[in-house]
């Protein structure tokens, strides 16, 4: 058995590593700590990928969607959310006043359903927060933007799952009105803890801006309501190097999915998601549907027998955490194709951390584990 694998993991080369640390010697020694240079570059290089006219970089993913969420003036207002993202998404609707919604999903793509959304959509929707699941672009963005459009609701981006995942050759996060990036250690591109916010809006940015501190203005004025949400100097330099290599991160994730796909796709006990072709997709996870076989024991077994571990994206659903259930009185059975779909899907180890053995051990691994389930063994 090779030692434990890792469902996630960052990753930083020795070159990079070597640079990080002379930046960050030299960041101590100057004593500017926070909105220095480095916060400056990363944002402007960020803008640059996305194609966006501005980032403004923030200290986590969920002050990006909080943020935006205040910007829109979501109190006492509705925020239709899919259940199938972490709580973070609709924890920030509920933060900022407003009434999370959710919604069911598309059993083919994990991501959000259109038709439920305009099933749920009342007078007190204000926007729609969609989720680009497991690194996957919604596909049917679009048809979204086109119903915000023509009903005055706001359109946001939680990408993520998602840095530099495109459609149409269009960037993740220049997609909508504007776009929430996360940089936890286990995301595409890592700083640590941060986030981004990403818009062509440039009131938004404005507003961003003054509200990651405190609402103060340039005069150190407070005009606003806001909190403390700034990224560091030391942060920023984790995300230039990152930024620096996403598209080759983006590559090799790419090519041990496509190793999996050619390898599991005829494995009758799986079934495998499809990506449409006007889509690269930044797989931050990789997911795969089982058949007939028991999730959590196909999770015990790789774990205790192959030291391998693996994830889901996400069970249980949002509506169905404690939390929701007896605070905002969600209802089992209300959102059939999350509950029926989510408990059967499992993710592969899928890093930048993996070799080409690894990932066969992997696939070795779980078809003899699904055989042996299969067995009764």
């Amino acid at each position: 058995m090779i030692s434990q694998i890792f469902s996630a993991a960052p990753y930083f080369d020795t070159e990079n590593i070597n640079g990080i640390i002379n930046e960050i010697k030299a960041t101590l020694k100057s004593g500017t700590l926070i909105d220095g240079p480095h916060v400056h570059a990363f944002e402007k290089n960020f803008a640059q990928y996305t194609q966006t006219k501005h980032a403004i970089a923030l200290n986590s993913g969920t002050a990006a969607l909080e943020i935006m969420l205040r910007f829109f003036g979501v109190e006492g207002k509705e925020v239709i959310v899919p259940t199938n993202t972490f709580v973070a998404t609709p924890t920030s609707v509920l933060l900022c006043g407003g009434k999370p919604v959710f919604v069911d999903i598309n059993a083919k793509t994990l991501c959000i359903d259109p038709e439920d959304v305009k099933r749920k959509f009342t007078s007190k929707t204000a926007g729609i927060i969609v989720v680009h699941i497991a690194g996957l672009i919604c596909p049917e963005i679009n048809e979204l933007k086109n119903f915000c459009r023509n009903n005055n609701l706001f359109l946001i981006e939680d990408a993520a799952h998602a840095h530099g995942a495109t459609i149409d050759q269009k960037k993740s996060g220049n997609l909508c009105d504007g776009g929430a990036f996360s940089f936890y250690p286990t995301k595409v591109m890592t700083t640590g803890q941060g986030g981004m916010i990403t818009t062509n809006n440039s009131e938004m940015a404005v507003v961003a801006q003054k509200m990651r501190d405190h609402g103060l203005n340039s005069e150190r004025i407070m005009v606003m309501l806001g909190d403390n949400w700034c990224m560091s100097e030391i942060t920023a330099i984790l995300g230039k190097y990152q930024l620096a290599n996403l598209e080759r991160f983006i590559e090799r994730r790419n090519e041990i999915a496509k190793h999996y796909t050619c390898s599991l796709s005829k494995t009758d006990s799986i079934s495998l998601f499809q990506t449409p072709k006007n889509i690269r997709h930044s797989y931050y996870k990789y997911p795969i549907k089982l058949n007939n076989i028991d999730r959590n024991k196909v999770i015990l077994v790789l774990k205790k027998d192959f030291g391998i571990d693996t994830g889901g994206i996400y069970y249980p659903p949002c509506h169905l955490h404690p939390w929701y259930l007896s605070n905002f009185k969600t209802q089992k059975n209300s959102l059939p194709v999350s509950e029926t779909v989510l408990k059967d899907v499992l993710c592969l180890p899928i890093h930048l951390g993996l070799t080409n053995k690894t990932v066969d051990y992997i696939i070795d691994s779980l078809n003899t584990c699904l055989l042996r389930l299969s067995d009764g063994k």
